[in-house]
């Protein structure tokens, strides 16, 4: 399991948190993981989370790449799991990220 985090700031998008994420998962570099677009679309998922402001329950999106679970957070909180493993703790975000 690899917890990580993004800010909604320009300095790394939500796409690169999560193949930096997956690879680091994975003990791989990012170019030697499978793209991450043959999962899920990267131009709704980057939309989805713009613009938050915080003033909301945090949304929380789900996908699988491969083996992987990804959870994404609006907060910037990314969280991959290992699908073929029972993760304990449950994938369930707590407090806020600390950048």
């Amino acid at each position: 399991m690899v917890d990580t985090w993004y800010k909604n700031d320009g300095s790394r998008t939500i796409p690169e948190a999560i193949v930096d994420a997956i690879a680091e998962a994975e003990g791989k570099e990012v170019t030697d993981i499978s793209p991450l677009y043959e999962s899920i679309d990267l131009e709704s998922l980057s939309r989805l989370f713009e613009g938050y402001d915080g003033t909301d329950q945090d949304p929380l999106i789900s996908f699988s790449h491969e083996h992987w679970n990804v959870f994404v957070r609006a907060d910037g909180r990314i969280r991959v799991c290992d699908g073929t493993r029972a993760t304990d703790p449950k994938p369930v975000f707590e407090g806020r990220p600390v950048p």
